[in-house]
């Protein structure tokens, strides 16, 4: 398991110095500013809906920021769409 760990780790960590050997910072950097909106926005939302006493609570995790970080505002609809239909 630990080699698991090491292997995604170091596949992330190559990504990651790949995208800024191609000086690509902009893609990185807005995906990053995506992430950082979305978990604030996530939180608000969650605390709003907790307030009104809906039953929809979108947990915040890597793959939802993720997801929020990579599709932006359409990322963060579909999350809440998936909660709802579930």
């Amino acid at each position: 398991m630990d080699a698991l760990i090491w292997l995604v780790l170091a596949c992330v960590l190559g990504f990651f110095g790949y995208v800024l050997y191609t000086r690509q910072f902009k893609w990185l950097l807005g995906v990053i500013r995506n992430i950082i909106v979305g978990i604030v926005a996530i939180l608000i939302f969650n605390m709003m809906f907790y307030y009104m006493d809906l039953d929809v609570q979108v947990g915040v995790n890597t793959i939802t920021a993720m997801v929020v970080g990579v599709l932006g505002a359409p990322g963060f609809i579909l999350l809440y769409a998936i909660q709802m239909l579930l």
